[in-house]
């Protein structure tokens, strides 16, 4: 009996050590998106401003992920998102974040061309300086952090001024059985608070962004 029991806990370990390697090399793609504005009912923002987002430049030194999951038996899963395209995938949830708070805003790619289409009041783009996404897994637990941090620019077209901001944003979660939505969702959350932090420090006057410092 006590052979049996060493063979099984022996076995029992084999397996636990070949699944936390599985995911050695690996790599996961994640779309973040925005999620939905908690606002209960329709906000008229400055009637008919309208908001050209831009693509945004991915500024890191490290363009070829956004981090890794290490596993507690050794190996790593490595993590990316939009196919690896930040700077599409920023403007993108940018443009997201913007619509569902009930701004007019579009991409470049489908309105700026349509025939008749007046210039944008303001042109939003920024560069992306860390967008980090790590995982560490431990016994019966993993730990995930998500750091954000982006130079944002609007530029005005009503006076030629352009509005600069360089704002962040952390979160952390822990989960006991990981799934790599878990990664998606704090992501989500982070790209929120960042575009949240962006808007509530500026005030629109004259058909252009100014930041409310300024204007105090």
């Amino acid at each position: 009996m006590k052979t049996q029991a060493k063979w099984f806990i022996m076995v029992f370990i084999a397996i636990l050590g070949i699944g936390g390697c599985q995911g050695a090399g690996q790599t996961v793609n994640f779309n973040p998106h925005a999620f939905p504005s908690t606002m209960k009912a329709p906000t008229n923002h400055h009637e008919d401003l309208t908001i050209l987002v831009e693509p945004f430049q991915d500024k890191r030194a490290q363009k070829s992920r956004i981090g890794s999951r290490t596993h507690f038996w050794g190996g790593a899963t490595h993590f990316n998102a939009w196919n690896g395209n930040l700077g599409e995938g920023m403007a993108d949830l940018a443009l997201e974040y913007l619509q569902q708070e009930k701004w007019q805003a579009y991409r470049a790619k489908t309105s700026e061309t349509a025939e008749g289409s007046a210039p944008a009041d303001v042109t939003l783009t920024g560069d992306i300086l860390v967008l980090e996404t790590n995982a560490k897994s431990g016994f019966g637990f993993t730990d995930i952090e998500v750091k954000m941090r982006v130079a944002f620019e609007a530029k005005n077209a009503a006076d030629g001024s352009t509005v600069r901001m360089v704002l962040g944003a952390n979160g952390t979660d822990s989960v006991v059985t990981f799934n790599p939505k878990d990664v998606e969702e704090l992501t989500n959350h982070v790209a929120k608070d960042l575009f949240t932090q962006l808007f509530q420090d500026l005030t629109v006057q004259d058909r252009a962004f100014h930041l409310k410092s300024e204007k105090l």
